[in-house]
């Protein structure tokens, strides 16, 4: 490609030859000579780049290799880039490794460089992701510059990697601490490792053949005078399914850098799970959009936790999002009863007015959270973009709770939930819930 300050030099060499010609009528012949000369040393030197130059690009090997390409968040993986001249030019060239800002970088992702003929030059940098999802690592960009800086050739390997970046381990106490969350959520509600007759005393009935003698309420015994028997009763205490369903579509993928929503939303997903696993509750997932329709079974260990981490790294946001195409999908795919906890993003889970009334609502207990973008956008500096900024959040947040007051006039429980407040509104109504074995 030809650089804009190659055409104007061109064009007054050109206009310089026109000139020339003229004062060639008066005994300056020399200067027609030497714009011509220009001209030609110009147009050779682009025309070598693009023949002779462009042709030696081709005959280079280009090689990236990654220590490993599935990964975890934060992790810090070694990229190696080989380049190999097989052509007969010294070449010399700029390159840079195209990645997406979900990763930090350190070392010579880019760099210039010379290499001879039939050398081999390696560069090294490194990696680390700071969201989860699938990324493409490439391909890499390669320019070529004449010698005159007047043009220059790009060149594209065609080499692309995969990254699979997987929540890390540090996700489950990035709120807080899930250990002091727990404490501090489930404290005092003496469950167990069993299910099956609780702690609390619910009535006496009569007696029956199949009953446990060690329940005989003997101070009940021969009351009307006769030989009945009378049982004390207990509230059951039940294993709950909960089912944490998110929005996977592009109205998640607001955010920055480590900010992302889709990315706090796996966070604090996994944070409630590990909760809810501590109380011997079962936990499964629903990833959804237009695009995705993916449904992890729950189960009381932490296969189903280890699943959604598998699942969120080979994909990223994508589709469209509502709640009536999301309780349909709930609706086919979970029989049994359930506490359906449903993530929605600022945009997509937002009150249409759309919505098939039918499976505006599940068949099941469902909790609606559209979380507030608030704490997902960067702060600028300037006093004019934080006010717009302020006013935006302000009017979304007035159309969010719009929303919400729009989904519970269908006897839905929803909620404007802050990023702050997500994992704690999660466990308050999975222990509401719990408590009236809504999902049993």
């Amino acid at each position: 490609m030809i650089k804009k300050r190659a055409y104007s030099i061109l064009g007054f060499l050109f206009l310089g030859l026109m000139e020339s010609l003229i004062y060639g009528l008066y005994g300056y012949d020399i200067l027609t000579f030497f714009f011509m000369a220009l001209i030609i040393i110009v147009s050779v030197d682009i025309i070598m780049l693009n023949s002779s130059t462009f042709k030696s690009m081709k005959n280079m090997k280009v090689k990236r290799t990654m220590s490993k390409s599935e990964m975890k968040k934060g992790d810090r993986i070694r990229v190696d880039l080989q380049f190999q001249n097989d052509s007969r030019r010294t070449l010399n060239f700029v390159y840079f490794d195209t990645l997406l800002d979900v990763f930090d970088l350190d070392g010579e992702y880019t760099s210039r460089i010379k290499i001879k003929p039939g050398a081999r030059v390696t560069k090294t940098y490194y990696i680390s992701p700071q969201a989860i999802g699938k990324y493409n690592v490439g391909p890499i960009k390669i320019i070529a510059n004449d010698g005159l800086g007047l043009a220059f050739i790009e060149f594209y390997s065609k080499k692309v990697d995969v990254a699979k970046v997987a929540p890390s381990a540090k996700d489950v106490f990035t709120q807080r601490s899930e250990r002091v969350s727990n404490f501090r959520f489930t404290t005092g509600l003496h469950i167990s490792r069993k299910a099956g007759q609780g702690y609390d005393f619910f009535g006496i009935r009569q007696y029956n053949d199949s009953d446990d003698m060690r329940h005989v309420a003997w101070d009940r015994y021969n009351i009307y005078g006769n030989d009945d028997l009378f049982v004390k009763e207990w509230e059951e205490e039940r294993h709950i399914d909960v089912i944490i369903a998110l929005d996977y579509s592009e109205g998640s993928n607001i955010g920055y850098g480590s900010s992302r929503l889709y990315d706090f939303m796996i966070s604090s997903t996994m944070n409630s799970a590990n909760i809810i696993l501590k109380n011997q509750d079962r936990i499964g997932f629903v990833v959804f959009s237009s695009d995705h329709g993916i449904y992890i079974e729950p189960t009381s260990r932490k296969d189903s936790i280890e699943k959604l981490q598998r699942v969120v790294s080979e994909i990223r946001p994508s589709g469209t999002f509502s709640i009536d195409a999301i309780n349909k999908f709930i609706k086919n795919k979970i029989k049994k009863n359930a506490i359906i906890i449903v993530y929605a993003s600022p945009g997509y889970g937002k009150f249409k007015g759309i919505e098939d009334k039918k499976y505006i609502r599940s068949d099941k207990q469902e909790y609606y959270y559209i979380i507030n973008p608030k704490g997902f956008y960067t702060e600028s500096d300037s006093t004019v973009l934080k006010e717009y900024a302020r006013s935006l959040l302000i009017f979304e947040s007035k159309a969010i709770d719009l929303s919400v007051r729009s989904f519970r006039s269908f006897g839905i429980v929803a909620r404007d939930v802050y990023k702050d407040r997500l994992l704690a509104t999660t466990i308050s109504d999975y222990i509401s819930g719990r408590n009236e074995n809504r999902g049993a």
